[in-house]
């Protein structure tokens, strides 16, 4: 499976974006969750405790749907982009830190509050193969061809 290619605009919003939503399924249910991810330009990193569900979902599922998208009162001011790929998990050596690394550049809570350490923590390495992105108000809508 072939990464995605995201236009400018699309990358600005994904930087700019601090909070997303995650969907994993175990075999019979959807688990939906906030997450904050940092993005490469290619792949998108997320940090979280290594027992969560989502966690268990993807050591027996790499399939996901990742969206990021800001709301708005007035319905033509949504903009948003949604994206399904795999997960690979990533719980230690080189890529670990250097996804850290980009996490906590990015959102200071890891600093103190969440600290992302090897053997408690788990780095979630999400790369899209497809994407549908909107901007009502641009009047744009993509989708995978």
């Amino acid at each position: 499976m072939s990464i995605v290619k995201f236009s400018e605009k699309e990358i600005r919003f994904l930087n700019y974006m601090r909070v997303g939503h995650l969907a994993t399924m175990d075999g019979e249910d959807i688990h939906l969750v906030p997450i904050c991810p940092v993005f490469d330009g290619e792949v998108f990193y997320m940090g979280t405790h290594a027992k969560t569900r989502k966690v268990r979902n993807l050591r027996e599922h790499k399939g996901a749907t990742l969206i990021l998208d800001q709301y708005s009162e007035d319905w033509m001011r949504h903009v948003a982009v949604m994206m399904t790929g795999t997960v690979d998990i990533i719980e230690k050596g080189a890529g670990f830190e250097l996804a850290k690394a980009l996490l906590v550049a990015k959102y200071q809570q890891y600093k103190e509050l969440f600290p992302i350490n090897e053997g408690e923590s788990i780095i979630m390495c999400f790369r899209p193969t497809k994407v549908v992105s909107w901007d009502y108000i641009a009047g744009e809508l993509t989708e995978p061809k």
